[in-house]
């Protein structure tokens, strides 16, 4: 006999079991849907520019021209170029801003950002302040001003620059050379983006350089058009996810000499002292009292005998 003919499959003998017939139409009547009134639930947008940049910290400071040279039109479109900006770094990037001419202008600071990070709202309400272009300057003034930690600046994030010009700078008393040595000192990372056609005479582009830290190719930026703006946030943003800050240079502390030890004691060591001093004082008061029991307690048993 054949294997096949001696295993018997149960499912010929036996009549499959009933299935209840289910009743459509009372289902329908009793069961109500509410997919069918409701709104498809929203599924949220993920930001891919965003996640391609790590959630270092960053404090970042915009330094834009409002100069007269600049249309109006031209200027709402550099402000969309910031507010896209912001838009495109994960949460842990902080963002300050200066408009300059030959007047400046704090529109916000890092503080003022931690607490409303709206960039809609932070750079919708700037106005244009109009003449003169004092570049440098304004470099100096928001390093110095708002790489604070007054002003929300924090000492473990990479410090970024960024300013936005559309002309070489005009009746300003400073030179780059000064401004750039204020950013380095202070370790700042320094890019510039020109916009228009002055920047391309090599002088204009030679004032860029200047602006931005080295390399130039990693730190300058040049559209001909204010229309061009609207394309090259995400160029910029890559480049700033790319760099940390340099070592700032710490100053050096001399060793203190044993004889000045005393006058810089820690409080909290002094309190630990004070509290072992109170536990000696408690237990040198128990022995005492233990010494006083003992001598009693001789002095009764020699009474007995």
């Amino acid at each position: 006999m054949s294997l096949e003919s001696q295993y018997f499959d149960l499912s010929d003998a036996l009549a499959e079991p009933g299935i209840p017939q289910r009743n459509k139409d009372k289902e329908q009547s009793q069961d109500f849907d509410l997919t069918d009134i409701l709104p498809e639930p929203e599924i949220p947008q993920r930001n891919k520019e965003k996640e391609r940049c790590l959630n270092d910290a960053r404090d970042i400071i915009f330094v834009i021209d409002g100069s007269s040279s600049m249309r109006s039109s031209e200027f709402m479109q550099l402000k969309e170029f910031v507010t896209q900006i912001m838009k495109s770094f994960p949460n842990n990037t902080q963002f300050s801003l200066m408009q300059y001419s030959n007047r400046f202008q704090d529109h916000f600071d890092f503080r003022h950002f931690r607490r409303n990070p709206d960039p809609d709202h932070l750079i919708g309400q700037i106005k244009q302040l109009g003449g003169s272009t004092h570049t440098a300057s304004a470099i100096r003034k928001a390093i110095r001003e708002l790489f604070l930690p007054h002003r929300g600046a924090r000492n473990a994030a990479t410090k970024i620059l960024v300013v936005v010009t559309d002309g070489v700078k005009a009746g300003d008393p400073l030179e780059y050379s000064e401004a750039v040595e204020v950013a380095e000192r202070a370790g700042v990372v320094r890019f510039a983006v020109g916009v228009g056609l002055s920047f391309v005479s090599t002088a204009a582009q030679q004032e860029l350089r200047a602006i931005a830290s080295d390399p130039a190719t990693e730190h300058v930026f040049h559209v001909k058009h204010f229309t061009e703006l609207q394309n090259s946030p995400h160029q910029l943003q890559e480049k700033i996810c790319s760099r940390r800050g340099p070592a700032v240079p710490q100053p050096l502390v001399p060793p203190q000499s044993p004889d000045t030890c005393a006058s810089h004691s820690d409080p909290q060591v002094l309190q630990k002292l004070e509290r072992v001093l109170s536990g000696l004082d408690a237990i040198s008061a128990k022995l005492d009292s233990l010494a006083i029991r003992q001598g009693k307690c001789g002095r009764d048993s020699h009474l007995l005998s």
